[in-house]
């Protein structure tokens, strides 16, 4: 909980109705400046099952770790604070694990603007199985573009998840989180269905303009690949990759939101060394399974990025 005044107490709510009754709710207060301190202890006085720490500013993966090392349940998921879930999703996720003895359980998402849901009709909850290795490709975007390494929309086995499971002081952590808990997974389940409700919020730690913390995303995946090279395992080539792509998503970032003489002047070091890898691992990325119009952008990126950003801008936009 960080800075989500107006947003908390929608996702604690949604979290106390449950139909799943025997949870235990942490709210972890990570120095959050405004008054969500104190909206928390309110919930605290009402609910006995609530617990709140209250703790000096550490970041979204300090409170995480926070929470783990408290819990008591054999269970454990996650909310982010500006969220809020279905009021079954524990129930229906915690059902699936158990009837299917699966190490995670999880759910889809639907991605809100505001309190407008994307339609739902493409759901059908069907219950789809996988082993390790058939997850990991989901992980690692191969053949698919869905993004299934957030923390939250699981439920996980208590023995999974360390008391540092997430690293500190860096953004998009929850892909090596995750990662590592999939390492430990022999069966997963997921439910076609969006019990999960993601809040775009523009002030957040993803939302917003482009900054330094984005390049936290080469960092990250450094280490997943450092953890698969450690382990000898046989993900190296899928981490590689996705390091890879990285260097061309952030790219096209910038593309999007800076002219190219701020790239030059604010970030020209990271521009030059992503410039430079995107074009030494350019065939390997056009070899793999990308979509072909990526795979266009990731030529003209490297042909001339200086063009590549003023297209961009001319057709801003169309895209």
């Amino acid at each position: 909980v960080y800075n989500v005044e107006p947003y908390i107490k929608r996702c604690v709510d949604s979290i106390i109705k449950q139909t799943y009754k025997n949870i235990e709710i942490i709210l972890v207060d990570d120095g959050s400046p405004d008054n969500c301190g104190i909206i928390c202890d309110e919930y605290a006085k009402k609910d006995n099952r609530i617990k709140v720490i209250h703790k000096e500013n550490g970041g979204l993966s300090d409170a995480r770790n926070a929470g783990i090392k408290i819990a008591n349940g054999k269970y454990i998921g996650f909310v982010d604070s500006d969220d809020w879930i279905h009021t079954s999703m524990f129930e229906k996720l915690y059902r699936e694990l158990i009837i299917n003895n699966a190490d995670i359980s999880c759910c889809k998402l639907i991605r809100c603007r505001h309190e407008e849901k994307r339609t739902e009709k493409k759901f059908d909850n069907k219950i789809t199985q996988y082993n390790q290795v058939e997850y990991l490709k989901k992980f690692f975007k191969i053949g698919s573009q869905e993004c299934v390494y957030y923390a939250w929309n699981k439920l996980y086995k208590r023995e999974l998840l360390e008391e540092n499971q997430y690293p500190i002081n860096l953004t998009s952590e929850d892909v090596v989180g995750t990662y590592k808990v999939l390492l430990k997974c022999e069966k997963i389940v997921e439910i076609n269905y969006p019990y999960y409700y993601y809040f775009y919020n523009t002030d957040s730690i993803t939302g917003g303009n482009f900054s330094k913390k984005d390049f936290d995303l080469i960092e990250i995946w450094n280490q997943v690949i450092e953890i698969t090279k450690e382990r000898n395992l046989n993900y190296l080539w899928m981490a590689e990759l996705n390091r890879y792509r990285i260097d061309y998503t952030l790219l096209m970032r910038m593309a999007f939101q800076l002219k190219f003489s701020e790239i030059q002047d604010l970030y020209c070091n990271e521009y030059t060394e992503m410039l430079k890898s995107l074009k030494e691992h350019k065939k390997f990325l056009l070899k793999s399974k990308i979509p072909f119009s990526r795979k266009v952008t990731i030529v003209l990126i490297c042909w001339n990025y200086k063009l590549f950003t003023k297209i961009v801008k001319i057709n801003s936009r169309r895209y």
